[in-house]
């Protein structure tokens, strides 16, 4: 996990940094699903940014840590706005056919 309090409330160009909203329960089961081995890195660099964001880190901050382009980070902020925000850590299921790794079943006869 990311230490964000030299980050925190640092002066920064623009707009003043509002930290997002984030319940304990929440910030509890975003640590939770970051914690296990087997997690995607993609995930665990959402969390971070997730708590970073909440603790009120600046955007461009939260892009400098991560090491990700500032776009990523607004839209990924715009993506956590809103109810169950540790939801969305996850990617949105895609069109498509499954992925299969073996093959069918073949008549033999």
């Amino acid at each position: 996990m990311i230490n964000p309090a030299p980050w925190a409330g640092r002066s920064h160009p623009g707009p003043r940094t509002v930290p997002l909203a984030l319940s304990e329960d929440q910030r509890t089961t975003v640590e939770a699903a970051m914690r296990p081995d087997k997690t995607e890195k993609r995930i665990v660099r959402r969390g971070e940014a997730l708590l970073l964001m909440a603790d009120g880190v600046a955007p461009g901050d939260v892009a400098k840590i991560l090491g990700v382009h500032p776009r990523t980070v607004q839209r990924w902020r715009a993506r956590f706005r809103g109810p169950a925000p540790e939801s969305k850590l996850a990617d949105a299921p895609r069109s498509g056919r499954p992925p299969s790794l073996s093959r069918p079943p073949t008549a033999r006869g």
